[in-house]
């Protein structure tokens, strides 16, 4: 596939996805699981950007069992897709959803009675059969019922003729502190014992997420839950377990526009950037409406985050911020933005890269988090792409097995 075809389907900047780095890595977390612990694939939000679609493909591919999400929306679509594959929502729903979740044979999680009920009414009224997970209250505080109230409202469900109870779990929320972890997981184990004493079966029993799958293996128990460890990111402060984990993402974009500017020129919004020397810049359709130079913004781990955090802050108040110390990569070498970053369009000096030309393809780092779900996915194996995802949704197939040779790839 040549690079004109790429930018026909894909535009003029794209994130890559690779699929032999997804496929490895579920295949090495799942190394860590007992053969009849089951590996539910998280694709919520999108699959954490890559795709939810195409991700959900190569997961069940590479031997996932289940796969997770967050909103009726996302399980619809993997439906409309075709995708058949037991799909938890692991959210509870609005009552009108329910019908719909229903019927395309989404498993449904009860985090109150009155959601249960819910669910048994709407399986009634559409002549379908609601598989149920009840969700168990341990200490996130978040949704699920609670410890007392769930071998009763079971006993109860068994008796409803539309409603099938699978599963049984709970959420860890701070599964890389062992005490935190345990006082959830004996709350969690009460309930299952008090199950066991009404002879009540439940197939799936699960707990763990991506840190507590590596933190505790005595939890695993009959499912683990993973998102994270899958797109090649550790969870802070998890034992890695020997895992050699696949980045699948990178972000490439092709140069727009050349030109060449004088000593002392000043450079983008505000003139804060002045040119030193004569030099050449760059055009990159990318900026901080993709996520290029943003950083999410969460509660610092340590001294160490919250003192980066603090520079930068100051750094953006002196007008400084936006892309001062950012840099992209063209033809293996550095090359540093300059200028305020626009919404979509941003400048890197390329003085000391002679060679570069108009169309030339750059990668840029654009994290996950902050990266726009309207840039286009290029789905590679082994580097040769097969699949865009383009900013409608829509998948089109490569016809080509690989992109050009030469200065463009």
């Amino acid at each position: 596939m040549d690079l004109a075809k790429l930018t026909e389907l894909a535009g003029p900047r794209w994130i890559t996805i690779e699929a032999t780095a997804l496929a490895h890595n579920l295949k090495a977390v799942k190394a860590l699981l007992a053969p009849s612990t089951r590996l539910l694939a998280v694709i919520k939000a999108d699959a954490y950007g890559a795709g939810a679609v195409e991700v959900a493909r190569i997961f069940l591919d590479a031997g996932a069992d289940y796969l997770g999400v967050t909103t009726l929306a996302e399980g619809l679509e993997l439906r409309r897709a075709g995708i058949a594959a037991p799909v938890l929502l692991m959210s509870p729903l609005l009552p009108e959803e329910l019908p719909a979740a229903i019927a395309a044979g989404l498993t449904l999680t009860v985090s109150s009675r009155s959601g249960a009920e819910a669910i048994a009414a709407a399986a009634a009224a559409t002549g379908h059969r609601a598989r149920v997970h009840l969700k168990v209250e341990t200490g996130l505080q978040r949704t699920g019922l609670e410890a007392a109230a769930v071998a009763p409202l079971a006993r109860e469900i068994l008796n409803w003729p539309g409603v099938e109870l699978e599963g049984v779990y709970s959420h860890l929320a701070e599964a890389a502190r062992p005490a935190a972890a345990r006082r959830q997981m004996a709350c969690f184990q009460q309930v299952l014992a008090e199950l066991e004493e009404e002879h009540i079966a439940i197939p799936l029993r699960h707990i763990c997420n991506s840190t507590g799958l590596l933190t505790h293996p005595e939890m695993h128990l009959d499912m683990v839950r993973t998102g994270t460890l899958l797109y090649g990111q550790f969870p802070y402060q998890a034992p890695r377990r020997g895992l050699a984990l696949k980045d699948p993402w990178q972000f490439k974009a092709r140069i727009l526009f050349i030109h060449d500017v004088a000593a002392g020129t000043p450079v983008g919004y505000g003139g804060d950037y002045v040119v030193k020397k004569a030099t050449r810049l760059a055009v990159i359709p990318v900026g901080y409406a993709d996520g290029f130079a943003l950083t999410a913004v969460a509660r610092p781990k340590n001294l160490n985050d919250l003192a980066r955090y603090l520079v930068k802050t100051f750094l953006a108040y002196l007008g400084r911020g936006g892309g001062e110390g950012t840099t992209v990569i063209i033809g293996g070498r550095t090359a540093p933005v300059v200028g305020r970053v626009g919404m979509q369009l941003s400048m890197v000096d390329v003085g000391h890269l002679p060679e570069v030309e108009v169309g030339q393809i750059v990668t840029l780092d654009i994290r996950r988090p902050t990266a726009s779900s309207r840039l286009p996915r290029v789905y590679c194996r082994e580097g040769h792409p097969y699949l865009v995802r383009t900013t409608t949704g829509e998948l089109l197939p490569v016809d080509a097995p690989h992109l050009s040779p030469g200065v463009n790839s």
